[in-house]
């Protein structure tokens, strides 16, 4: 009996597998900026004193443009070390991990900076809680991929929270 390939209406990967390494990758890529760059913002909403001369605009500038840099220092030093290790080349997948690291941190970029245009100051805990719900979610429904309890991946989401909530508090007291 010799082995074929699978044809191609039937699925490469059962239901239920995990995804294949380069979609995985890109979607790994993906989620990570988000996080990064809502952990990151975080810091920089806690960090940053407002004015209350300060437009819901000028606020909501100031988050968006400190997340594109972060997004945009993230880019240069992932096409650097990417080039490092490829011989000076920037291929095809590395370029998709760009696109989806972009992708990531944009939509954390929107999430943020939309409250604070619309509520202005009062945005600020508004879009903290958002961010700090996406990061949240992601612990979540990474405790419930094992498959654990509910309750076992609300207590993962405590802990990642409460972690979470260290990491800003030291960013507190260093000041800024």
């Amino acid at each position: 009996m010799t082995d074929h390939p699978p044809k191609p209406d039937s699925p490469a990967e059962p239901a239920g597998a995990p995804h294949s390494g380069t979609a995985l990758e890109v979607l790994r890529e993906a989620v990570t900026m988000a996080l990064y760059i809502s952990l990151s913002l975080l810091a920089v909403l806690i960090a940053t004193p407002t004015s209350a001369e300060e437009s819901s605009t000028q606020l909501a500038v100031t988050v968006a443009l400190t997340a594109i840099a972060l997004i945009l220092a993230h880019q240069v030093a992932f096409r650097l070390s990417t080039r490092l290790l490829n011989r000076g080349l920037l291929d095809n997948d590395s370029l998709r991990l760009l696109g989806a690291q972009a992708a990531g941190g944009i939509a954390v970029v929107v999430l943020a900076t939309v409250p604070i245009l619309v509520l202005g100051a009062s945005g600020l805990r508004i879009a903290a809680a958002l961010l700090i719900t996406l990061v949240a979610v992601v612990g979540y429904v990474t405790a419930r991929s094992v498959p654990v309890s509910r309750t076992r991946a609300l207590l993962y989401v405590g802990v990642v929270v409460f972690a979470v909530g260290l990491v800003l508090v030291v960013k507190a007291l260093v000041g800024h």
